[in-house]
């Protein structure tokens, strides 16, 4: 089982980029990185208060995030019984991410990042309750679905672009693949409780208001936003340039970079071809298994204490060349995935999620970290948005024909043809000289090598 990731950690960095913002996007390489000043006053991550206070209360949102995604395609299948319309609400999903990367990108390097995240939390909160709201007032719970899903990934995306560039400042250039490490873990973490949880309450209470978890949870975030006493941006923006200008500088930037450009495209084809896979599961587990939504709920949470284990290893000596990581890691999820759809047993079923979260996750920390230490302070919004608007921008596509795939032949044969088209990106990424060259440039070389 193959997921490209929510929490795009962010996931998702280094300073002094020279002319960026006032001249002609350079060539940059990775022995030519930009440096910082040594200007954190916390290098420790157990000293610096608000990445703790950050680091719970996403870990709450992740719980709610957890529920959703175990939830919605149950309620969803449940309603209409049809994997296309699973797609549908897919693609709802991931639109705003194509319509509005980028200028989300380029609003992060202008406006403060904690109010669009705190701004972002609320409105989620109020949209997602509305669905929970209309199960109980008996209100047509699939056209409120359709209504709502669009406005809240408008907002995840607003959320996303300032995340992007606000957590480089909240802990530090240094701490940056540690602090990676430790949000994927916490996230995972969160999914491993979350799906079971949902899970069971959706046998108890019903889908619908199973999801007023996730709303409780974006209020939890917005407060722990609110703690924060550190600034988020070590510049103000430039005033004078056009948003146009300033979207076009982060895509100049990603397509220049050798680095950026192959690793941006190599998580693009994973996300691409993994978008369909949970409703796949879905359709799998509770459709062509019989398993029941305990079942599934079961499965992510086995994927997501993978993608904790894989968070905490893949954080690890996070230096030097990583294309291993990558597309090792890529391939070992592809196998996982094609043994999900061969398999009727449920704990084999639960031991390859639970390898493929693990493989899933050492691939993202690699990607993320990378992304992220090859991108100047002054456009960390940007590269990030030019990185989501490809790699979840393309997203509806993939859920359109794995929704496709499921009516016409079933889950197994949607997860197998996710796995063979996974294990085909690493093959062809194999070849890409980005890809080979990536790495992690810890600060020492990084400096002497722009000295």
């Amino acid at each position: 089982m193959s997921q490209a990731a929510p929490i795009d950690l962010p996931l998702d960095l280094v300073d002094e980029p020279g002319e960026i913002l006032g001249g002609p996007i350079p060539e940059p390489t990775v022995e030519s990185l930009p440096t910082e000043p040594e200007e954190m006053p916390d290098a420790s991550l157990r000293k610096n208060r608000d990445f703790r206070i950050v680091l719970v209360g996403q870990g709450i949102s992740a719980l709610g995030d957890a529920v959703n995604v175990t939830t919605m395609p149950l309620l969803v299948l449940a309603l209409t019984g049809s994997g296309l319309q699973m797609g549908i609400v897919g693609v709802l999903q991931r639109l705003p991410d194509l319509l509005f990367g980028l200028p989300a990108g380029a609003y992060a390097d202008r406006w403060d990042r904690r109010r669009m995240m705190l701004s972002a939390d609320a409105g989620r909160a109020i949209l997602t309750a509305l669905i929970p709201l209309a199960s109980i007032l008996g209100w047509p719970v699939m056209g409120v679905i359709l209504l709502v899903s669009f406005p809240i990934n408008f907002c995840r995306v607003i959320f996303m672009a300032g995340w992007t560039a606000a957590i480089p400042n909240l802990v530090g250039r240094q701490q940056l693949g540690k602090a990676t490490g430790f949000f994927e873990a916490i996230g995972g973490g969160s999914f491993i409780v979350g799906p079971a949880i949902a899970g069971l309450l959706v046998g108890r209470i019903g889908a619908g208001p199973t999801l007023a978890i996730d709303a409780a949870s974006f209020g939890v975030s917005a407060v722990s936003l609110v703690l924060i006493r550190r600034p988020l941006r070590k510049s103000e923006p430039q005033p004078g340039t056009s948003l146009a200008h300033e979207m076009a500088e982060g895509v100049r930037y990603v397509a220049h970079h050798p680095v950026l450009r192959d690793v941006v495209a190599f998580w693009s084809a994973i996300s691409l071809v993994s978008a369909p896979v949970i409703p796949a599961v879905t359709f799998y587990v509770t459709i062509n298994r019989g398993l029941g939504p305990a079942a599934f709920g079961f499965i992510i949470s086995a994927y997501s204490l993978g993608t904790l284990v894989g968070a905490v290893m893949g954080g690890r000596r996070m230096s030097g060349h990583v294309a291993q990581r990558l597309l090792l890691g890529n391939l070992a999820v592809a196998v996982a995935t094609a043994g999900v759809a061969l398999t009727a047993s449920l704990p084999i079923m639960v031991l390859l999620a639970f390898a493929s979260g693990a493989f899933q996750s050492v691939v993202l920390v690699a990607y993320v970290t990378v992304r992220a230490s090859n991108s100047p302070d002054e456009i960390l919004g940007r590269v990030g948005g030019t990185a989501r608007t490809i790699s979840v921008g393309i997203q509806p596509v993939g859920f359109l024909v794995g929704g496709i795939l499921l009516d016409a032949f079933g889950g197994g044969v949607t997860l197998l043809s996710i796995a063979a088209m996974t294990a085909a990106a690493s093959v062809l990424f194999a070849l890409s000289p980005g890809i080979r060259a990536a790495r992690v440039v810890p600060r020492s070389q990084s400096t002497s090598a722009a000295g």
